[in-house]
């Protein structure tokens, strides 16, 4: 694709997908400068992977892949950072609002105690409303894996917030049906 077509594309992908990547990317990391920072990187990824994301069989799944793929790796280098300046206790970072509707602050709190791969599937599932198979082509897993992940993770998120009124807004794990096969 010649590189004009190619770059009118990009900003049409970007206008449509940058707010939602960027409310993923805060579910996952907690901080907003840091999520428009990987959703923004995300289209500078898709942009050198141009070929890939054209072959892709969701763009949308290909761009959220790129951003979980993104958060973790900074959350990592977060972790090790923290590591090598100390090793008291780390408190979860210092969640902001944005307006969003339903950013409770205590569920995103909730939400950042999950292991990186477990808030992956619960913030691909829930909060970007990914089906199993969608999630687990997004993070590389089995549909299986996604599914136990989930479970995991919701029955976390339900355990720590069951003195809040915001357990009723933890989603129940329903059963998909397979499409095909």
């Amino acid at each position: 694709m010649d590189s004009e077509p190619r770059r009118d594309a990009l900003a049409g992908l970007y206008a449509r997908y940058y707010a939602e990547l960027r409310r993923a990317a805060f579910a996952l990391t907690g901080d907003w400068a840091l999520a428009e920072d990987l959703a923004q990187e995300s289209f500078v990824r898709a942009w050198r992977s141009w070929d890939r994301l054209m072959q892709a069989r969701s763009v949308r799944a290909y761009l959220h892949a790129i951003v979980v793929n993104l958060a973790r790796n900074s959350l990592r280098r977060q972790l090790r950072e923290l590591r090598a300046r100390t090793s008291a206790d780390w408190a979860a970072p210092a969640w902001s609002a944005d307006g969003h509707a339903g950013d409770s602050v205590d569920l995103l709190r909730a939400l950042a105690r999950l292991p990186v791969r477990k808030r992956a599937c619960v913030v691909l599932r829930f909060y970007a409303g990914f089906t199993e198979t969608e999630t687990a082509a997004a993070l590389g897993v089995s549909v299986g894996t996604v599914k136990s992940q989930t479970a995991k993770a919701l029955r976390g998120l339900r355990e720590w917030l069951q003195d809040s009124d915001l357990v009723a807004d933890v989603p129940q794990v329903t059963r998909e049906k397979s499409h095909g096969a």
